[in-house]
């Protein structure tokens, strides 16, 4: 019988639609070191098809896709449910989750974080992507998700930055810079590169 799996490091990348979620993980996969396994989990409203299609099938690596709805709220059961199985069946070294752009992270970190994976899964970095261009629609920028991914995260990931003017990026670093409690890294991803460490 298998060594039970203990703190699988659980990292989280959240950003609104289209800030570049996908890619930032696949850079990151070129990346992943020899010998390790990782799992990717990926929840997008209809899109999974797509976003799953980005990645190449490798031994040490597993996609899972869970469409039909927000891990963050109404899929916590059938997040619990697909983790464990994936876990059991898998095992993975590292497990990477991108939720809905549309989410909020707060009842996804309560799953993660909860009694049932106690032990087994341990929540480090949050990172959120911000394509500075963004802040430039004030809908943006007061819409509650949007501010909500970002204020939860413990690193910010610009990205698009390769699109961004020098004003929309210094105004971003601005933006970022107010909240509260502060972020422990902030760094630029064009291409969606972010390195590993």
């Amino acid at each position: 019988m298998p060594e039970p799996l203990t703190n699988v490091p659980v990292h989280l990348i959240t950003g609104f639609l289209g800030s570049g979620k996908s890619t930032l993980i696949r850079r990151l996969i070129e990346q992943k070191p020899d010998g390790e396994r990782w799992a990717v989990v990926i929840n997008e409203f209809g899109r999974v098809g797509i976003d799953q299609a980005m990645f190449a099938e490798r031994d040490d690596l597993v996609i899972k896709g869970l469409p039909g709805g927000c891990l963050c709220c109404q899929l916590a059961f059938v997040l619990q449910a697909s983790l464990v199985n994936l876990l059991h069946r898998y095992r993975p070294d590292r497990l990477i989750i991108e939720p809905s752009g549309l989410g909020h992270p707060a009842g996804l970190l309560d799953v993660l974080r909860g009694e049932g994976f106690s032990g087994v899964l341990e929540v480090r970095d949050i990172i959120a992507l911000l394509d500075p261009r963004r802040l430039d629609d004030p809908r943006a920028r007061e819409h509650d998700t949007f501010r909500d991914q970002l204020a939860m995260a413990d690193g910010v990931a610009m990205t698009m930055t390769d699109l961004s003017s020098g004003g929309q990026l210094e105004a971003a670093r601005s933006w970022l810079d107010a909240f509260w409690p502060a972020k422990r890294w902030i760094a630029e991803a064009p291409h969606g590169g972010l390195p590993l460490s």
